[in-house]
């Protein structure tokens, strides 16, 4: 075993090893290596105080922040379904009847769908974008009239107070 060598520990002995590379990453040689999962009511009462984390030595390495959870927007029910692009046209009527025998992960049908999308010529591609063209259209057309409904003024007044809701929040931590 290669890395107990390295730390001078002999096989099976688990809890040195665990020290030693505890030490090794800088934890000081007294606390605990207690996993939170095992630890006791005891354990958690005494250990409120965290231990600081390492500074690396190196100016090069970026520091890593886990960026806060920002909260999206109810979307709206009432509002026309956004058409489909010539490209998920393709991939829905064309290439299911082909692939639909197959036992194929998601990622695997996803690749050979763009690289089927890639290989059509313009001419090929036409059809579908014609579709989609259609598609969008109509979709601008009936959004335009839903912005003309009570239910479009009332989920805009929903987004106003939820950006204003959250940039309250923002400005407060």
């Amino acid at each position: 075993m290669a890395c107990s060598d390295a730390l001078g520990v002999k096989l099976g002995h688990r809890r040195k090893l665990q020290r030693r590379i505890a030490n090794s990453r800088g934890l000081a040689p007294d606390a605990s290596l207690v996993s939170p999962i095992r630890a006791s009511v005891e354990d958690t009462r005494t250990e409120n105080t965290k231990p600081e984390p390492i500074k690396p030595d190196s100016k090069d390495v970026a520091v890593v922040t886990k960026r806060k959870y920002r909260r999206h927007p109810k979307p709206d029910e009432n509002a026309p379904e956004r058409p489909p692009s010539a490209y998920v046209l393709f991939s829905n009527i064309e290439m299911r009847d082909d692939l639909k025998g197959r036992n194929l992960t998601f990622t695997e049908i996803a690749k050979l769908v763009g690289e089927n999308w890639q290989s059509l010529s313009p001419v090929e591609k036409e059809p579908f974008e014609t579709q989609a063209l259609n598609a969008k259209e109509k979709y601008n057309q009936d959004l335009a009239e839903y912005k003309k409904t009570y239910e479009y003024k009332k989920y805009a007044q929903y987004l106003h107070e939820f950006k204003q809701k959250q940039l309250h929040q923002n400005q407060g931590t």
